[in-house]
């Protein structure tokens, strides 16, 4: 996959939550909403 510019829309996607629920990205569709990727714990990020 490409990179993304910025301002173009994140394609759909579905991850699991801390709590292990399936959330996806379209479930906030029409919300303001910032996406964050955090290295996990004890990793070099």
């Amino acid at each position: 996959m490409a990179a993304l510019q910025a301002g173009t829309p994140a394609p759909d996607f579905t991850l699991a939550n801390q709590a292990g629920e399936k959330i996806s990205l379209a479930s906030f569709k029409g919300r303001r909403t910032v996406v964050s990727f955090l290295p996990f714990a004890f990793t070099g990020g």
